[in-house]
């Protein structure tokens, strides 16, 4: 027998190793398999304790975002979507929903944030907004709506005179995406819930969506451009409102030729709420 012969594969052997392939295995990661819904659901191993220090340091350091312990989110987002509707229905006020939300681990943009930051205003006003997320400044000193977007959205209340204290603002994220990016479809739908819910205990006679972005998580759909121009019933789960797109915060700071476009909107939503 050749030294080729004794090199090849037995039959049997090639045939399920072709098989494999056919169904999607291309690559052994160890000799036995592993259960990983027994390791998702078993409880955390406890961390041993840490040496103790040489010598005690004359100041300690400051705990920093990054040794921040996080939480995972879940493996599934099938998971992930049905907690947050199980939660966000749970929710009985807008206090309620945003310690709901702050606890809830379904989203991966929790780990990776510097800060939860849910609205700002007052609730229960006629004219709700919705931006899209926190802006650098709001990311680095923890408060909503108080950078330069913001700014240029306080000015705009005022042109239809209103203000925080007639009206309710809000973000389709509470946690700033990585680069301001948006929103995946797996992070829209964990996100949904809880928006929709808090437009719905909001109760606002009229909802202003600031962006694509944010009417892309508030609507749940990938194409917008319909609802650009004129008012449309927006379903918050407990009914409909109106609702209207205008441009967002930060490209009408980028392109101020959309102002014209942006106060035709606001004065359409002005004449709805009376």
């Amino acid at each position: 027998m050749s030294a080729d012969a004794d090199l090849a594969p037995e039959p049997g052997l090639a045939a399920l190793v072709d098989w494999y392939l056919s169904v999607g295995v291309d690559i052994a990661v160890d000799e036995t398999p592993h259960d990983r819904f027994a390791e998702s659901a078993a409880p955390p191993a406890r961390a041993a304790a840490p040496a103790p220090a040489a010598a005690a340091s004359p100041r300690a350091a400051a705990p920093t975002r990054e040794t921040r312990p996080v939480r995972s989110a879940p493996i599934f987002p099938e998971e992930a979507s049905r907690a947050a509707r199980e939660a966000a229905a749970a929710a009985s006020t807008i206090n309620e929903l945003q310690a709901r939300l702050e606890a809830f681990d379904g989203c991966a943009l929790k780990a990776t944030a510097g800060h939860f930051l849910f609205s700002a205003g007052t609730p229960g006003a006629p004219l709700m907004v919705l931006d899209f997320a926190p802006g650098e400044e709001e990311e680095r000193g923890g408060e909503a709506f108080v950078g330069p977007e913001a700014r240029l959205l306080d000015n705009m209340l005022r042109a239809i005179r209103r203000d925080r204290s007639s009206a309710y603002l809000a973000y389709a994220t509470p946690w700033r995406p990585p680069g301001a990016r948006e929103l995946n479809a797996v992070e829209v739908a964990a996100l949904l819930p809880f928006l929709r819910r808090h437009v719905e205990l909001a109760a606002p006679r009229a909802l202003l969506i600031l962006g694509d972005f944010a009417a892309r998580a508030a609507l749940g759909a990938p194409d917008v451009a319909r609802y650009r121009g004129a008012c449309f019933d927006y379903d918050c789960g407990g009914g409909t409102l109106l609702a209207l797109l205008a441009p967002s915060l930060a490209s009408l700071l980028r392109t101020p030729a959309l102002k014209r476009r942006a106060w035709r909107d606001l004065r359409v939503l002005a004449a709805a709420l009376g």
